[in-house]
C-alpha cells in the first residue's frame, strides 16, 4: 500500500472512496447524500468531514457539501484502483457474481500492497474499466476522465472500448456473451440506417441501432482498422475504383461485400433480420432463368430473394 493510505483507518478510506464516487464535475457532495450512501446519520457525516478537513483530505463548506482535495483525491484513486482491479479478477477469473466480487473487493482493497496491485494489473492486461464499466484509476493515482458516447453514434472505421450497458440485466448478459463486455476493444466495420456491424474479439456482431444506443463506449480518437480487419481485395474498374453494383446484377459464383441496404423500412428490417447486414460477404449460388429469384449465401446460410428485393442491396465486388 502507499506510504500514507495504509495509515488511514478503513473508516476514513471508506469516506474518501464514497466522496470520490459521488463527486461529479467538481461539484461538492451534499452531506445528506453522503450519509445515505454510508448508512449513517448526517451528524456523524458532519463530524467525520470536519476531521478529514483538518487532515487536508477534503474541503468542507457548511450547507454546500464536501469535495476531495488533491491529496484526498490521490488517496481515493489509489484505493479505488485496488478495489476495481480485484473486481475484474474475481469476476473474470473466479467467476464470482458482481455482488460477491464487490463485497470481497471492499475487504481486499484495504490489505493489498502496491507491489501486488501492479502485478495484478499486469496479470489482467491493464484493464481500463471494472465489470460495471467504471474507470480504473492509473498507477499514477489519476482519475481517468472518460468521455462516453452511444455506440449507435459511431461511424464505420471508428473504434474504442466498451464501458457500460444501460439495457436490462438479461440483455446486458446476452451482449457480454457476444464479447461486448466492459473494457473490450471494438471496431465499427459498417453502418446502415437501422444497424451496425462491429468486430470484437475477432468476430463480427450485427446490432440494431436501438440496441447499440444502450451501449456506452469510449472512442479511441482515431480511425480503426489500419489492417486490423481482414478483407479481400475488391475488384476495380479501369480507373482503379472499386466496382459496386446491385446484388441482382451479380452472376453465379460472384461474391462481394454488402455496402448498403436500400428500400422501404419494412424491407430493410426483414433483410437485417435475415443477417443481410453491411460488411458481410455474399456469394451468388443460383439465378432462376428469368432472373427471379436470386439464391445466395451469407454467413453460411442459404437465402433467396426476389429480384426486386436483391436490387436494393448494393455490394462491392471482390476479385477472384
Amino acid at each position: 500500500m502507499g506510504d500514507k493510505d495504509h495509515l488511514l483507518s478503513e473508516n476514513i478510506q471508506m469516506y474518501l472512496v464514497s466522496i470520490a464516487r459521488l463527486e461529479r464535475e467538481g461539484q461538492p457532495v451534499a452531506l445528506s447524500r453522503l450519509a445515505d450512501t454510508l448508512g449513517i446519520s448526517p451528524v456523524s457525516a458532519n463530524q467525520m468531514c470536519r476531521k478529514l478537513q483538518d487532515q487536508g483530505l477534503v474541503a468542507y463548506t457548511p450547507y454546500k457539501g464536501v469535495s476531495l482535495t488533491p491529496e484526498g483525491e490521490q488517496l481515493a484513486a489509489r484505493i479505488l484502483r485496488r478495489h476495481r482491479l480485484w473486481e475484474v479478477f474475481l469476476v473474470e477469473h473466479l467467476r464470482m457474481s458482481w455482488e460477491e466480487a464487490h463485497e470481497a473487493a471492499c475487504r481486499l482493497e484495504h490489505a493489498t500492497p502496491d507491489r501486488v496491485v501492479e502485478r495484478l494489473d499486469e496479470f489482467l492486461g491493464h484493464p481500463r474499466v471494472n465489470p460495471q464499466g467504471e474507470p480504473i484509476p492509473s498507477s499514477s493515482d489519476d482519475f481517468p476522465r472518460i468521455v462516453l458516447r452511444p455506440l449507435a453514434e459511431m461511424e464505420a472505421g471508428q473504434g474504442g472500448h466498451f464501458v457500460r450497458c444501460t439495457a436490462d440485466e438479461t440483455t446486458c448478459a446476452f451482449l457480454v456473451g457476444q464479447g461486448l463486455r466492459p473494457g473490450a476493444p471494438f471496431q465499427v466495420v459498417a453502418v446502415a440506417p437501422e444497424s451496425l456491424l462491429i468486430e470484437v474479439d475477432g468476430r463480427r456482431v450485427a446490432l440494431s441501432r436501438s440496441l447499440a444506443a444502450m451501449l456506452q463506449v469510449e472512442p479511441d480518437g482515431r480511425q480503426a482498422g489500419g489492417g486490423a480487419l481482414p478483407s479481400r481485395e475488391p475488384s476495380k474498374d479501369e480507373g482503379g475504383e472499386p466496382i459496386r453494383m446491385p446484388l441482382d446484377q451479380l452472376a453465379v459464383g460472384q461474391q462481394g461485400i454488402i455496402i448498403r441496404i436500400g428500400g422501404e423500412a419494412h424491407l430493410r428490417r426483414r433483410l437485417l433480420d435475415m443477417g443481410i447486414v453491411p460488411g458481410e460477404t455474399v456469394t451468388v449460388e443460383r439465378v432462376a432463368p428469368l432472373g427471379d429469384p436470386v439464391e445466395f449465401t451469407v454467413k453460411g446460410y442459404h437465402l433467396s430473394l426476389r429480384k426486386s428485393e436483391a436490387a436494393q442491396i448494393l455490394v462491392e465486388l471482390e476479385s477472384n
